[in-house]
């Protein structure tokens, strides 16, 4: 952070940055252009400014194709947001912010909750779907999601925006582009701060931001530029989902108390040097902060502290040779993160629910006071380097792409747990024929392999109890073969593909949490995702927009064993009961995903639009038993914008129009015997009824 404030001090200076300098530098070594044959979706600046209303960027996203998202606290801009993509879970899916790898590499889990207000400095986002290119950081499964950092203006230029909202939101953030100064220099920041009651009772939510680009022209031909953010959040905990019998009578209740909480912190920097043709930049990222938890039916409090650091490099080249266009890449980093757990059940928290202005760090040193009950810590390493060539022939476009990946984990805590590395070689390859000026056909094939993560290992002890075997969970391998038609015109984009995404020891949700609130997963033989994607866009007439997509899928997986919790006539446990099941859907991943949008504009300064969400059922379990079922669901969101002048503009956004009251789109079970009868929970996250967003933008 340093050197963050250092460049915002130099920024009194003046600069010139040039656009040369932009997403096709700073990103296309990992995104894919209008040629590659992969199966993508583009968001640019101005549809991020139109849908965003505070919301984490999951829920942003959840109207591109085959995503469906959800929170935690049911409302978005509070607490902890969750995307799928075709089915496939977050820690899944390859989150990166100008290339650097967003997710931490032991769980491969990305929290936007840590890093607010996000989608106001970005200028776009690249949505690919399976396998897709190579980038850096966690291999793609489902996808991976590509956001580029706003672009550095050449005027001066300040904004403004304030908002209120249902379930306590509130919002305020501004931005200063300086222009283009003497002695080369460029700045962007913005400051940001969210507050949120949440919808499920005490889950709300403080959090708070500052995002800095700077940049500095070197000569007629390079730029050094800073990138980074730095920010925090308090929040109460709602990972717990509500059981159904309770949501019949009270749709906000969260079966976490109020001192259950959290208070984390993350920032991140990234320094680039940049040429016409090439990349090197180093980045740090440093995650910290602590939550608390009751262990399970007693009043004992515990406090578990993270505290990790990743420290990388990138460096990317691209070189053409009349037809052929090549890139290539080269990325290394380290990754260290401290768990310690503290007994706090002996000190009296006389704060109430705690987390309102309270300092993470100064927690953190008090609870050494008290018992530590553990501490250990683990040190990932990475390297990777990928190669990518197209060469365009008249009509024909043909891509390849390899990557090597090398990654190792040490475990360091009570037991000794020899270190685990595996190495990976992910290969793609395909085609795209232009079939005239506006339309073409593209198909590719490509592998993706990674390695289990650390709570795969562990099975979800946040401390090794015992010397688990790290080779026990195999990596899991996906298999993916994309075939689409793309036809662009004046007033109509349109893109249709089928999928085929064949996993070999797929490491599968069970279904359940552990104690710390992540989700469990084995190993499955054979499974897969097949389906049919339709993205179109129409502008119907000058003021009249319509946008459709849709997913039509059969996922499978070939064989599946639940353990079933055993208990008597006067519930004792008596042991677990294993039952095979053939050819199930995996849990939560819908077989239907549509969304259709209208948007209005009748005048230049007003604009209406709605948009229709459907997700067919998904099960919480592999059983695919109906009574463990997220039911499917139809929510209408609404907006309307007006500009009062050219600098001043409202905006109201109403989600859940319609006030479903029933609206789970993920959850969990809990599957046991009571006296010789198979039966269980089923666990569902409610997510919020009717709720509106206003919003003032003002630019100055």
């Amino acid at each position: 952070m340093e050197l963050l404030l250092f460049l915002l001090l130099a920024a009194t200076q003046q600069s010139q940055p040039q656009s040369q300098y932009s997403e096709s530098i700073v990103v296309s070594a990992i995104r894919a252009d209008d040629e590659t044959p992969v199966t993508k979706t583009d968001i640019p600046k101005k549809e991020i400014e139109k849908q965003y209303h505070g919301q984490d960027v999951p829920l942003l996203l959840r109207d591109a194709p085959s995503i469906n998202a959800y929170t935690e606290s049911g409302v978005g801009g509070s607490g902890y947001s969750y995307i799928s993509l075709r089915g496939v879970s977050p820690t899944r899916i390859n989150f990166t912010l100008d290339g650097v790898p967003l997710a931490d590499s032991e769980d491969m889990g990305t929290y936007f909750a840590d890093f607010p207000d996000l989608a106001r400095s970005l200028e776009s986002i690249q949505v690919q779907r399976g396998v897709g290119t190579s980038t850096v950081g966690s291999p793609s499964f489902g996808g991976s999601v590509n956001m580029e950092s706003v672009a550095l203006s050449g005027t001066q230029k300040t904004n403004a925006t304030l908002g209120i909202g249902s379930f306590g939101n509130r919002q305020a953030s501004v931005g200063y582009q300086s222009g283009n100064l003497p002695n080369g220099l460029a700045l962007y920041t913005r400051l940001s701060y969210l507050e949120s009651d949440g919808f499920r009772d005490h889950s709300g939510i403080q959090q708070h931001n500052i995002f800095l680009s700077a940049a500095k022209t070197l000569g007629s031909d390079a730029q050094l530029r800073l990138t980074g953010f730095s920010g925090h959040e308090k929040q109460g905990l709602a990972f717990n989902a509500t059981d159904a019998d309770t949501l019949k009578t009270d749709l906000r209740a969260n079966p976490m108390r109020p001192e259950e909480i959290d208070s984390f912190g993350y920032d991140l920097a990234q320094l680039q040097y940049l040429r016409a043709n090439m990349t090197a930049s180093v980045y740090y990222q440093r995650g910290y902060g602590w939550y608390r938890l009751f262990d399970f039916g007693t009043d004992d409090l515990r406090e578990y502290g993270l505290d990790g650091m990743l420290l990388g490099t990138l460096l990317t080249y691209s070189k053409s040779f009349g037809s052929i266009t090549t890139n290539y890449g080269v990325h290394l980093n380290r990754f260290q993160r401290d768990h310690t757990r503290d007994d706090l059940s002996s000190r009296a928290l006389s704060e109430g629910p705690g987390w309102v202005g309270h300092d993470t760090r100064a927690s953190l040193a008090d609870a050494r006071d008290d018992t530590r009950d553990y501490a250990n810590y683990g040190v990932k390493d990475e390297a990777n380097a990928f190669a990518k060539a197209t060469w365009t022939g008249g009509a024909w476009h043909v891509y390849g792409d390899a990557q090597l990946r090398y990654t190792d984990f040490t475990y360091h805590g009570d037991v000794h747990i020899p270190s685990i590395s595996w190495t990976f070689f992910n290969p793609k390859i395909g085609a795209r024929y232009d079939l005239s000026p506006r339309a073409s056909v593209y198909a590719s094939a490509g592998m993706s392999t990674r390695e289990p993560t650390r709570n795969d290992m562990f099975q979800g002890e946040d401390n090794a109890s015992f010397a688990h075997d790290l080779h026990a969970v195999r990596p899991e391998r996906l298999y993916d073969l994309e075939a689409g038609w793309n036809f662009r015109a004046k007033n109509l984009d349109l893109s249709a593909n089928v999928y085929a995404m064949e996993f070999h020891n797929e490491i599968a949700s069970t279904g359940e949490l552990s104690d710390i609130g992540l989700l469990l997963r084995r190993n499955v033989d054979r499974s897969y995702r097949r389906g049919v994607e339709l993205d179109a866009a129409w502008q119907a007439a000058p003021n009249v927009r319509l946008k459709t997509n849709a997913n039509l899928s059969r996922n499978r997986i070939d064989e599946w064993t639940q353990f079933f919790d055993v208990y008597d006539a006067d519930f004792n446990f008596t042991g677990s009961r294993p039952q095979q099941y053939r050819n199930v859907e995996p849990l939560l991943t819908p077989n239907v995903i549509v969304n259709q949008s209208i948007e209005y504009s009748p005048t230049s300064r007003l604009a209406l639009g709605a948009t229709g969400r459907y997700v067919g059922r998904s099960y919480l379990d592999n059983t695919n038993d109906r009574d463990f079922a997220a039911p499917s669901f139809f929510v209408l969101d609404a907006n309307v914008a007006y500009a009062i002048t050219p600098q001043v503009r409202l905006s109201l956004q109403i989600n859940n129009a319609l006030n479903n009251d029933r609206v789970y789109p993920s959850g969990y079970s809990y599957r046991y015997d009571f006296d010789g009868v198979p039966t269980g929970t089923a666990y569902y996250y409610p997510q919020a009824t009717r709720n509106a967003v206003m919003l003032m933008d003002v630019a100055f």
